[in-house]
């Protein structure tokens, strides 16, 4: 990535778009603190002066495109033994309610590192831990990839409830008719932003 320049407001739900290799995952890696990166990242108008040790879950939750999920339960690859963590409605949120139920519960096994799940319910675990936490900004890595279109539209609703900001990945146009804005980006930079709308036509060639 280079040259980014990124205002986003407390409760937006903003959409990245571009080919593989555009620099989706490394931005929003750059955002975890998980990449080192040089310029500033400012957090409230605060330069954050260490982001690996201030970009941390409980102020920002980051789910990877191809995540990890621990052995043993769907309860407990979401609470992570922290008490008060509401398993539950996280579940619901990264529309896990029915696989879950599905499976025998919260409490039913996912296999060794969650063999025992589709790709697809393996991001959605994780972007439920992630939601757990209540971390005041969301990063969300192509988490909907394998979902059709209603569900998509009733995961990024879901996400966005309650005041929570995110940062997303996606091609599904499903999913970037419901952000506040896209951005685009190719080679490493931006090259156009606003709302999916506006953009349709010149990027929609991006968008399955």
């Amino acid at each position: 990535m280079q040259g980014v320049d990124l205002s986003v407001s407390a409760g937006e739900l903003v959409l990245l778009l571009g080919q593989v290799g555009s620099g989706k995952s490394s931005l929003l890696g750059a955002l975890a603190g998980l990449v080192s990166t040089t310029g500033e990242i400012r957090w409230n108008d605060r330069v954050v002066e260490d982001p690996e040790l201030e970009l941390r879950p409980g102020r920002v939750a980051h789910v990877a495109q191809v995540p990890r999920v621990l052995s043993g339960t769907f309860s407990g690859n979401v609470g992570l033994d922290h008490p008060g963590r509401e398993v539950l409605p996280a579940l619901e949120t990264a529309r896990m309610g029915r696989d879950v139920t599905e499976a025998g519960g919260p409490d039913a096994l996912v296999g060794h590192r969650g063999v025992r799940l589709s790709g697809g319910q393996v991001q959605r675990l994780a972007l439920a831990r992630a939601v757990a936490c209540d971390a005041d900004l969301l990063l969300a890595d192509d988490v909907s990839s394998a979902l059709d279109a209603t569900t998509e539209i009733e995961l990024w609703s879901a996400l966005r409830s309650g005041g929570r900001t995110v940062i997303g990945a996606t091609s599904k146009a499903a999913a970037l008719a419901q952000a506040d804005r896209v951005v685009v980006l190719d080679a490493g930079r931006v090259v156009d932003s606003g709302p999916w709308v506006e953009l349709s036509d010149r990027w929609g060639h991006l968008a399955g």
